[in-house]
């Protein structure tokens, strides 16, 4: 199943246990008979700020509500605000659906580089370890790329590892932690593209591809 469709389904599913818990309240469009559990707000709540996030962004004004709802004192522990998060979840889906939500592009373009990390491990799977290493890091550049097309980081002419990895770690997109993990497995690349192939071994690669995926899982979410 693909992104977009998870997503979808997602949306669909606590919709409708959203609307089920205020139906269960007594809603008659005016006032609720009584509150949902406070148990469930809590889920219900966490649930949808999990999803509007990956879906929509860190900064949509769907998320900004829904934080808001959670750290609000009158709203944080009022099951009566159910209805207020089912109004956000109901933008939120609406606005997904219209092709609204730029976030989707990361979605899919970290959907696209999974399918290639899972290529990777199959080959590596088979034992072909070397030319792992050069697919590895060529997927890791790309994802350098559009991390830099999703926080408006200018894309140098020359679009090597090391350029990229520098120019991100400088925007503090990333910690020096993360830039000296990228150096070290541009090292990797670098020895298997010129034939170096007695400086890393099989684990090395499987390493490298498993903090790939991990790392384009973070960035592009």
């Amino acid at each position: 199943m693909q992104v977009k469709e998870l997503i979808d389904g997602k949306f669909s599913k606590l919709i409708a246990e959203g609307n089920s818990l205020v139906r269960n309240s007594g809603w008659n469009g005016e006032d609720m008979q009584r509150h949902p559990p406070i148990q469930d707000y809590y889920r219900f709540r966490t649930e949808a700020l999990n999803l509007v996030r990956r879906a929509c962004g860190d900064d949509s004004d769907h998320y900004r509500q829904l934080k808001n709802l959670s750290e609000t004192k009158e709203s944080s522990t009022n099951a009566y605000f159910t209805l207020h998060c089912l109004g956000v979840v109901e933008a939120a889906q609406r606005d997904f659906e219209d092709g609204l939500l730029f976030n989707v592009r990361s979605l899919i373009a970290a959907e696209l580089l999974g399918d290639f990390i899972e290529q990777a491990e199959t080959l590596l799977t088979a034992g072909y370890y070397i030319p792992v290493a050069s697919l590895a890091g060529a997927i890791l550049e790309d994802t350098l790329r559009k991390i830099c097309e999703k926080h408006g980081v200018p894309i140098p002419d020359s679009t090597k590892i090391d350029r990229l990895n520098a120019d991100l770690a400088r925007a503090e997109i990333y910690d020096k932690l993360v830039q000296k993990r990228i150096t070290a497995i541009a090292d990797i690349r670098n020895n298997a593209d010129h034939g170096h192939f007695e400086k890393f071994n099989r684990d090395d690669v499987a390493d490298m591809v498993k903090w790939i995926r991990s790392f384009a899982a973070d960035q592009l979410q």
